[in-house]
C-alpha cells in the first residue's frame, strides 16, 4: 500500500460530527433494493458481455453516494463513477474498494490524492499524464489505470481528435511503467434528443476513427465507453465494452421517451402537515400575494420549500398527495414551507403524511411531473434535494 500523502484532504484532522437530529417531519426515502433492481434491468439490456459503470456523482444524484455505491457494488456493477476527486475520496473513506473512475480530470494538486486512493482518473492532456506519472513515482506505487477522454462533439471536456498523437506518443513511451491505458471514452451531446440522430452518429464515427488510430499504435485499452442512460437506450452500437448509466439506475431518464422499460423510482419524498389554516374567500396567500382564494378554504402548512430543493419555480403548478388525492400548492413556495389546499379532504389533521414524490394510496407523482412544473430536467430535481432533508434507507 502506498504511504499517506500530505495533499490528501481526507487525511486532515476534523472534529467529530455532531449527533444527527431526526425529528424533522420531511424525509427522502431511498429503497436500495430498487437500486439493485434497476442495475439488473440495465445489465439485462446491455448483455453479459458489457460492463456497467454506475454513476454516483453529485451525491448519488441526491440519493446518497455511499449508500448508492454500496448497493451497486453489491449488485454487481463493474465500478463506480464520480465527477470530483473529493467524491472518490468519500467513497474510499466509506469502505468502497472497487474501481472508482473520476470523470472530472486531474485538477492541479490532485495527482497525489488520485494515486494514494487508487482512483482511476479520466485524462485528456500530456499535462495530466505527466502529473500522474510523477505522483506514481513519488509514491512508489503500481501503474495507475487511466481513461482517455476524446471530445468528439460535446465541446466540453476531453482531447480533440486532432491532438491525439502527442498523447499517444507519451503513453507509448511510458509503456505501462507508471500509467495503464485502461479505457477510452467519449460523451454524446444529443443522446437525450429523441429527434436527433445525426449528431450522435457523427460523434460515434469520430470516436471509431480515434479507436482505430489507437489500435494502429499497438495500444489495447480494455474498456471503450460512450453511453450515458439515454444513449444506452437509443444506440446499441454505442454500448461497446461498458456503459455509464446515471439517472437510469435511480429509476428515470431525461424524459419518458428515452426511459428504459422496467425501471422503478428509488426515491420518494414525504412530509407531514405542520398546521392548518382556515381562511375566507378573497384572502391572498404567501409572498407577493400572487394567489387569491376563490372560496373559503382549509390550507395545510407543509414544512418543505426551496431551501429543501422543492423549486420555487413550481409555484402555481405543483401538487402533493394527501390520503392518495392530489392537492394544489397555493401561492409562492417559500424557503421553508408551502401551503396546500386540503379543502376537499375533510378532517385533514396536523401530522398527516404528505407525499411530494412517489406513491401514496392510488395516487403517484413522478419525477417527470416535478421537472415539468419546475421547467427543468429530472436530474436537477433529485440532485437538488438538499442535505437538510434526511435520507432514510430501506431494502437492505
Amino acid at each position: 500500500m502506498s504511504p499517506p500523502v500530505a495533499h490528501d484532504p481526507a487525511l486532515r484532522t476534523t472534529p467529530p460530527a455532531a449527533p444527527a437530529v431526526t425529528v424533522r417531519p420531511t424525509v427522502a426515502r431511498v429503497d436500495t433494493s430498487v437500486l439493485a433492481h434497476n442495475l439488473a434491468v440495465v445489465t439485462q439490456h446491455v448483455g453479459s458481455g458489457c460492463r456497467v459503470l454506475a454513476v454516483v456523482k453529485a451525491d448519488g444524484y441526491g440519493h446518497g453516494a455511499t449508500e448508492a455505491a454500496r448497493a451497486f457494488e453489491a449488485a454487481g456493477a463493474w465500478g463506480l463513477a464520480v465527477s470530483l476527486v473529493e467524491e472518490g475520496v468519500e467513497l474510499r473513506e466509506a469502505g468502497v474498494h472497487g474501481p472508482v473512475v473520476v470523470l472530472g480530470g486531474v485538477p492541479p494538486g490532485a495527482a497525489d490524492v488520485l494515486v494514494h486512493r487508487r482512483l482511476r482518473p479520466v485524462v485528456w492532456s500530456v499535462d495530466h499524464l505527466q502529473m500522474l506519472s510523477a505522483a506514481v513515482l513519488r509514491a512508489g506505487a503500481h501503474a495507475l489505470p487511466v481513461h482517455l477522454k476524446i471530445d468528439t462533439g460535446m465541446s466540453r471536456l476531453g482531447l480533440l481528435p486532432r491532438d491525439l498523437t502527442p498523447v499517444l506518443d507519451w503513453i507509448a513511451a511510458d509503456a505501462g511503467r507508471t500509467l495503464q491505458l485502461e479505457g477510452v471514452m467519449t460523451h454524446l451531446a444529443c443522446a437525450d434528443e429523441i429527434d436527433d440522430e445525426l449528431t450522435s452518429a457523427r460523434q460515434l464515427a469520430s470516436f471509431g476513427d480515434c479507436l482505430g488510430t489507437i489500435a494502429a499504435r499497438g495500444l489495447q485499452p480494455q474498456l471503450r465507453h460512450a453511453s450515458n442512460s439515454a444513449a444506452m437506450v437509443r444506440f446499441r452500437s454505442a454500448h461497446f465494452d461498458m456503459v455509464r448509466p446515471g439517472i437510469a439506475l435511480y429509476g428515470a431518464a431525461s424524459g419518458a421517451a428515452v426511459e428504459l422499460p422496467g425501471l422503478r423510482l428509488a426515491m420518494s419524498v414525504h412530509a407531514r402537515v405542520l398546521g392548518i389554516r382556515e381562511l375566507p374567500a378573497g384572502v391572498r396567500v404567501s409572498y407577493g400575494g400572487r394567489a387569491q382564494l376563490r372560496r373559503d378554504s382549509r390550507l395545510a402548512i407543509v414544512p418543505v420549500g426551496y431551501g429543501d430543493g422543492y423549486p420555487r419555480a413550481m409555484s402555481g403548478h405543483a401538487q402533493m398527495l394527501v390520503r392518495g388525492h392530489r392537492c394544489d400548492v397555493v401561492g409562492t413556495i417559500t424557503m421553508d414551507v408551502c401551503m396546500l389546499d386540503v379543502t376537499d379532504l375533510p378532517g385533514v389533521r396536523v401530522g398527516e403524511e404528505v407525499t411530494l414524490l412517489g406513491r401514496q394510496g392510488l395516487g403517484a407523482i413522478d419525477l417527470y411531473e416535478l421537472a415539468g412544473w419546475a421547467g427543468t430536467v429530472p436530474y436537477e430535481i433529485t440532485c437538488g434535494i438538499s442535505k437538510r432533508v434526511p435520507r432514510r434507507y430501506d431494502g437492505g
